[in-house]
């Protein structure tokens, strides 16, 4: 009987050591900057550092998103658009998760320091999507790097199109 025990010991012990030296192993081929996530780089680890912008939360920064009031706050455009809605939820709820932009104004949704890579964007435009322009801008350029209207930025998912037509043929781009 305890020889049993003893062998399911090792034998478990061998399957963790397994398990360890392969995760670590997994870790080390080559450094994983976080980005071109697929089955391939799901166990790797990277040190990037990860940002969620929303209504909520312009900079991204950790632990800032649901921090409106909505009583200190209520009536404050762009800071509690929802404050009559979760006026007795208090702090740290959904308080603001949407933005209005008038005609004509400009709004910064996101603006931070250093490198990083937009990997996914998600929005609800209401209205003429046609006169909804969107604009990124890097490394403190003064005229964008991208100005489209919010629905030819978005086209893919707006209407059908062969693929060809938006990744070009061939592995060519544009």
């Amino acid at each position: 009987m305890n020889l049993k025990k003893n062998m399911m010991k090792k034998f478990l012990a061998a399957l963790i050591g397994l398990f360890i030296y392969s995760f670590t192993y997994a870790q080390q081929q080559g450094a994983f900057n976080g980005l071109d996530m697929n089955m391939g780089t799901l166990s790797k680890l990277s040190d990037a550092k990860t940002r969620s912008i929303s209504p909520e939360n312009f900079s991204g920064a950790k632990g800032k998103g649901g921090m409106a009031d909505p009583v200190k706050q209520a009536g404050q455009r762009n800071v509690a658009n929802s404050a009559s809605q979760a006026r007795d939820l208090g702090l740290g709820w959904k308080v603001n998760p949407y933005i209005t932009i008038n005609g004509g104004e400009t709004f910064t949704i996101a603006e931070m320091e250093g490198p990083g890579a937009v990997q996914h964007i998600w929005m609800t435009p209401t209205g003429n999507w046609s006169y909804s322009i969107i604009r990124f801008y890097w490394d403190d350029e003064t005229e964008p790097s991208i100005e489209a209207p919010v629905w030819c930025f978005f086209r893919n998912g707006l209407e059908r199109i062969r693929s060809v037509e938006l990744y070009g043929s061939h592995g060519e781009s544009g």
